[in-house]
């Protein structure tokens, strides 16, 4: 007779769900599958909890972005409503890392320098585009400040590369 690899497991959530359980020695699925119903909650609980935390989070951080942009003088972004929140963050999360990075002098100066030229950043693309990359250092994201150059507006924008 063969042994069950799926066994359905009441979470302590409340809801019950079949569980592949193959990876688990046969011998040990039972205890398994009884700790994952007494310590754990199910698959879409899990996963509204999470998206709730993220939002949570994500308000947060547009809060502490709008003080920061009432602190540093910054304009509004343009763009969509979620490019704007999403560039709001990254704007805000970039920002602040070079404003609390000016331990010397020439940093609090290089750090005021930054928050002028972010003053002319204004599309949230920018900050979409240059910002959001996980493995740029503090010194990254005030190069890519310093050289950005939004000013240039005749440039021709290409609506669809299909010619059809």
């Amino acid at each position: 007779m063969p042994i069950r690899t799926k066994l359905s497991i009441d979470f302590s959530c409340g809801h019950t769900e079949t569980v592949d359980l193959a990876h688990v020695p046969a011998g040990r699925r039972k205890a398994h599958a009884f700790g994952l119903g007494k310590n754990r909650v199910c698959t879409k609980c899990f996963r509204a909890k999470g998206k709730q935390e993220l939002e949570q989070l994500n308000r947060q951080l547009l809060l502490d972005a709008a003080e920061f942009e009432q602190q540093h003088d910054l304009p509004d972004l343009t763009g969509s409503e979620k490019q704007i929140n999403w560039a709001t963050r990254a704007r805000f999360q970039a920002l602040s890392e070079i404003v609390d990075s000016d331990e010397t002098p020439d940093d609090q100066a290089q750090a005021q320098q930054v928050l002028h030229t972010a003053r002319t950043l204004t599309r949230s693309g920018w900050w979409i585009d240059n910002t959001t990359d996980k493995d740029l250092t503090v010194e990254d994201i005030t190069e890519l400040i310093l050289t950005a150059d939004e000013s240039n507006d005749d440039t021709e924008t290409v609506e669809n590369e299909n010619p059809f």
